[in-house]
């Protein structure tokens, strides 16, 4: 709901006059702007205490730069942006509507027809960003805009740089509409949204979560180990959310199967019932009033758009496309017990000493322009880690550009512990890498350069091929571009 600016809002942000208030969540406060030429916006200012947060800034810069690349007409799209600002932000197109959960609570669960077009707009918005090799991770009906002509996506890849802030593998979303394998802080791709979808349509359909309300952590369960409950969803409807809400990833249809299911040949325009066409009306009116009551646009500071300008410049057109056009499916290292196994040439157990303070750095924060150019990077990184007593390690999983069943992994651990279980001894070549050593799975989809540091030991891995000579390679080619950045 849009709502005047409160006495301690900013008036400005950037270029863009702000003339009311949106609303507030996670990431900061969300504010009605207006660009220099009068078009309506959505500015998204990042709370001052995540802003501090290096890590979530590393993260947000990233996601927000993949985010730009998307388009479509079913999606928010980012416009600009301030990385380097003391509080960062983001422009988004504003889109005039109730949010799916607000028409829903209001009103109650939407007409067949609604419901089908709704779903339709979502799929066609989830083509839009898997396309750009992107997962949303966090549809669920607050995120969903409605409309005069069709529904929204909004807030795609920044839940992403909200999780920076854990140092765990945990799953980002909104219990009752995460898949299983989030809910679990598993790989998550483009099947999790698909899963995600269905939980959508079936809340727009009859009201309610498919798993329920209650604790967050008994609604994740059900997620995992019971059968949605689709009572009250229409029949035509129902063969095609079964599909999406299948257990198994591999089991789910393609989002294009889903817009195919879907799409009518209705040339309606007026797709939204009475009452929530006059919610969208009236947010429509609020916002013209506080957009004619706002005074001129204040000037932006020169140096503040000249550094955003260059920032984003060398982020869009050097690493991220690169990325982009490799492709992407993020994907996390699970967190889980750790063979107790000591690769060739690795220090002993009874090295050094491996107390928290040793382990106060993160692998992803290795990350960088050059780094994603280097291996190819398609995502910002998933970390994960595992500790039990002394025996401690932190990872960061990435997704390469060389194909979907491609990462590359660092590890900060203790020498006690193995990323290669029984692994064998490689070769690769090792240069710039004077104290490595190299050990590859039985299998030969996995190869780990390791070397020894002064809390045990570092390892980079790289699978995906079949062949371990590959992977060597790439695992040592990955070794040399963060060996600089990993803590001795």
């Amino acid at each position: 709901m849009t709502a005047p600016l409160e006495r301690q809002d900013p008036r400005q942000v950037g270029p863009y006059r702000l003339v009311g208030r949106l609303g507030r969540g996670g990431m900061g406060e969300v504010f009605l702007g207006r660009s220099r030429g009068g078009r309506p916006v959505a500015v998204k200012v990042v709370g001052a205490a995540l802003a501090g947060d290096v890590r979530f800034r590393r993260r947000f810069e990233a996601e927000v730069e993949a985010a730009r690349r998307v388009g479509g007409f079913y999606t928010a799209q980012v416009v600009d942006a301030d990385l380097d600002a003391e509080r960062p932000w983001l422009v988004t197109a504003y889109i005039p509507g109730p949010s799916l959960w607000e028409a829903v609570s209001v009103h109650g669960a939407l007409p067949f027809e609604t419901t089908r077009r709704l779903g339709a707009c979502l799929a066609e918005g989830l083509a839009a960003i898997h396309a750009c090799r992107l997962v949303h991770h966090d549809l669920q009906p607050g995120n969903v805009i409605l409309a005069e002509d069709g529904a929204r996506l909004i807030d795609f890849g920044i839940a992403r740089a909200l999780d920076a802030v854990d140092n765990t593998a945990t799953a980002v979303g909104t219990p009752g509409f995460v898949s299983p394998e989030q809910a679990r802080g598993r790989h998550t791709g483009p099947a999790s949204d698909v899963y995600s979808l269905g939980c959508v349509v079936a809340f727009a359909a009859t009201g309610r979560s498919p798993h329920g309300e209650g604790v967050s952590q008994a609604i994740l369960f059900r997620a995992i180990h019971k059968e949605p409950d689709l009572t009250g969803l229409p029949p035509a409807l129902t063969p095609v959310i079964e599909a999406c809400l299948a257990k198994k990833p591999a089991d789910r249809p393609a989002v294009a199967d889903v817009l195919r299911q879907l799409e009518s040949s209705s040339a309606v325009a007026a797709w939204l019932p009475p009452d929530i066409a006059a919610m969208v009306g009236e947010r429509k009116k609020a916002a013209q009033e506080l957009h004619d009551s706002a005074g001129d646009p204040i000037a932006e500071d020169p140096e503040a758009r000249r550094r955003r300008r260059t920032l984003l410049r060398a982020v869009s057109l050097t690493a991220i496309t690169a990325a982009i056009t490799a492709g992407i499916a993020l994907a996390a290292l699970n967190g889980g017990e750790a063979a107790h196994f000591t690769p060739p040439g690795v220090p002993s157990a009874s090295g050094p000493s491996t107390g928290s303070t040793a382990f106060a750095a993160d692998p992803c924060d290795v990350i960088s322009n050059e780094l994603v150019r280097a291996g190819q990077l398609v995502d910002t990184g998933v970390p994960g880690g595992y500790q039990s007593g002394a025996t401690r390690v932190r990872t960061c999983k990435w997704q390469t550009g060389y194909g979907a069943d491609y990462f590359y992994t660092l590890a900060y651990a203790t020498p006690d512990v193995a990323m290669i279980p029984g692994g064998a001894e490689g070769s690769a070549d090792l240069s710039g890498l004077p104290t490595a050593v190299v050990t590859h799975d039985t299998k030969g989809t996995t190869c780990a350069i390791s070397w020894p540091t002064s809390y045990g030991q570092a390892v980079v891995l790289a699978e995906g091929s079949a062949d371990k000579d590959y992977n060597c390679d790439l695992a040592a080619d990955f070794a040399r571009a963060v060996y600089a950045a990993v803590p001795r």
